[in-house]
């Protein structure tokens, strides 16, 4: 289970690739290891309330599986984007959070971190 939340081949790949020499392979890994973390993410929150004590498995259950993990992943890019488009527009508008290098990261891993609460909280 932990292997597959904590992959390490994109890590490695990544460190062996140059930005300024292929920045197209570049983004296409690192996509591609954002991506499989939280498709794993939500496949694993999907399987684990159906493997519940309570649970009943019947004929229709693969189909709400499919329409659960449907639904929180495109929860998660809504709430994504809201955040996204809250965050700049913040930083845009209020110039005090970019003056300083240090604040301005604290800004953008706040509204990261509290993007993710929201959706986990959804």
């Amino acid at each position: 289970m932990c292997s597959l939340l904590c992959s390490s081949d994109v890590i490695a790949a990544i460190s062996l690739i140059s930005y300024e020499q292929e920045p197209t392979l570049f983004s296409i890994v690192f996509g591609e290891g954002i991506l499989n973390d939280a498709v794993s993410i939500i496949l694993f929150n999907t399987v684990m309330k159906y493997t519940s004590k309570n649970s009943v498995i019947n004929i229709s259950t693969p189909f709400e599986i499919i329409k659960e993990f449907i639904s929180l992943g495109f929860g998660s890019v809504l709430i994504g984007i809201i955040f996204g488009l809250l965050s700049s527009y913040i930083l845009k508008t209020f110039r005090a959070f970019s003056k300083n290098p240090v604040t301005e990261s604290m800004m953008i891993f706040c509204f990261g971190y509290l993007s993710y609460v929201v959706s986990e909280v959804a």
